[in-house]
């Protein structure tokens, strides 16, 4: 058994603590490692971090491409869904996504999550709702496992505090282990053009073709005070700092505007 997760999102939204927790509590049963990515800022900026868990010594805690996803928002799934490898699982926290997904061959589980947590008391809680939900559909570890994790974590805090969370993973639990919850994207047909959004930002720039349709589509993108040091990102790699900058509908229109050039 060998599983790869990534969980991301934004600071505060408690990326980094629903890694940890399934990470420690899941040692119990396998070997288990977290890396942590942290953005400029604790709240509000980039969150992100790895889980692999496996029946053997972990040699590489930091895989090129992710068995699992879970996205706890829009720029979160923009930005990584392309890390996630073909047949993969994204599980998208749908209070926050919505868009169309432009990776196909994988299999979609839109979960919502600060719906339920609110249901349940506290929004807080919606990653313990994303990662019961991971559980439920894959059934990897044994429930009670984790249960017990979040018991010992969540213990010594307020009353009640431990038994809430473990609520939400139940209630994930329950929800990702519903088969018609889970859809099949097609996979993706090849471009027949040599643009995406994987071209870098420095191609975009300096192809007057590829610069005009940012000029179209949202022009303030060229006055960003970072681009020219963004030369070298692929522009999906990018959008994350252009957030304020460009609507997810724009981006839509913008990789379908690539794909079609020549």
């Amino acid at each position: 058994m060998r599983y790869t997760l990534l969980i991301s999102g934004s600071g505060g939204q408690g990326v980094l603590s629903a890694g940890v927790s399934l990470a420690e509590s899941a040692s119990a049963f396998c070997h288990a490692t977290y890396v942590p990515w942290y953005g400029a800022a604790q709240r509000g900026g980039t969150a992100r971090c790895t889980v692999v868990l496996s029946d053997k010594p972990v040699v590489s805690p930091l895989p090129g491409k992710y068995m699992g996803l879970i996205a706890m928002n829009e720029d979160a799934c923009r930005a990584s869904v392309s890390e996630l490898e073909e047949g993969g699982l994204l599980i998208r926290n749908s209070d926050r996504c919505a868009s169309r997904i432009k990776a196909g061959g994988v299999r979609l589980l839109d979960v919502p999550a600060e719906t339920m947590a609110r249901e349940l008391g506290d929004e807080r809680m919606a990653n313990n709702i994303l990662i019961g939900a991971l559980l439920g559909y894959m059934r990897m570890l044994p429930p009670e496992l984790i249960e017990k994790g979040v018991a010992a974590k969540l213990g010594g805090k307020a009353p009640g505090i431990a038994e809430k969370n473990i609520a939400a993973l139940r209630a994930g639990m329950a929800f990702g282990a519903e088969p018609e919850h889970v859809k099949t994207l097609a996979a993706k047909k090849q471009s027949s053009g040599r643009y995406s959004m994987e071209t870098t930002v420095g191609e975009i720039l300096d192809t007057p073709k590829l610069r005009a349709i940012v000029e179209k589509m949202f022009p303030q993108v060229l006055n960003h005070p970072l681009l020219e040091a963004g030369r070298t990102f692929k522009f999906i790699d990018a959008v994350p700092y252009m957030k304020d900058m460009i609507s997810a509908e724009a981006l839509d229109a913008f990789a379908d505007a690539l794909e079609e050039l020549e």
